[in-house]
């Protein structure tokens, strides 16, 4: 579960804000979920995010929930709303990590400003992959990726941050340097844009909004093959 912290860092302003106490370095917060039938306590310190939750009738604590042995419904019910829970705080009191690439940086920060939508790491043996994706119909616009230079040109050493985008006019594209056939997704329909200041900021941001645009849409075909992991 707490996967979803890796590559973002704690900012204490934004927690204070937000509703963080902190004493002695640990910073708490409690909330109500499942309704009000229980509540949440959530403890960062410099190394870790952990949490608790009780019942909110007889405060009691309720362990099941760390549980993996216990799969039941409700338990599962209660799992989901201490994950969006987790991910509210994520958003409102984490910043995500410096990247290798200076664009990248550049290019986040845009993003957030323009669509409010921050980066989603949802593969642990892929933390340095990220999602960005609409809040309405959940589908991917981006897919950001630290991967090594050979996988989108052979033989070039080292690694790049890259960007996978959709666009309706891929093959069209293909002939522009720093743009390579999508990386672990289906190159029909997706492309992938190096980070590494070769495109302008401003030729990534319109690339970036195409497909922002494109898969605002409901679509039929399923573009996304990864696997679960880039290695």
């Amino acid at each position: 579960m707490f996967e979803i912290f890796k590559s973002y860092q704690f900012n204490k302003e934004k927690a204070h804000a937000y509703g963080f106490v902190e004493n002695e370095e640990v910073w708490t917060y409690s909330c109500q979920i499942f309704q009000g039938d229980f509540f949440m306590t959530v403890s960062i310190t410099t190394d870790d995010v952990s949490f608790q939750v009780f019942d909110q009738e007889t405060g009691d604590l309720y362990p099941q929930v760390h549980m993996e042995s216990m799969r039941g419904s409700f338990v599962g019910s209660v799992r989901k709303a201490c994950l969006e829970i987790l991910y509210q705080i994520r958003k409102a009191c984490f910043d995500v990590q410096d990247f290798i690439c200076p664009q990248t940086k550049r290019i986040m920060a845009q993003v957030q400003e323009k669509y409010g939508n921050q980066l989603e790491y949802l593969w642990e043996k892929s933390p340095d992959t990220a999602v960005l994706r609409h809040e309405g119909n959940q589908k991917w616009y981006a897919v950001l990726m630290r991967i090594p230079w050979d996988r989108l040109d052979k033989g070039r050493e080292g690694l790049v941050e890259a960007v996978n985008l959709k666009h309706d006019q891929v093959a069209a594209l293909l002939s522009q340097k720093g743009i390579y056939p999508a990386f672990h997704m289906n190159k029909r329909y997706w492309i992938s844009l190096a980070l590494d200041g070769t495109l302008s900021d401003e030729e990534v941001l319109d690339l970036l909004e195409t497909s922002w645009n494109l898969t605002l849409k409901k679509s039929k075909e399923i573009p996304l093959y990864f696997s679960n992991t880039f290695n």
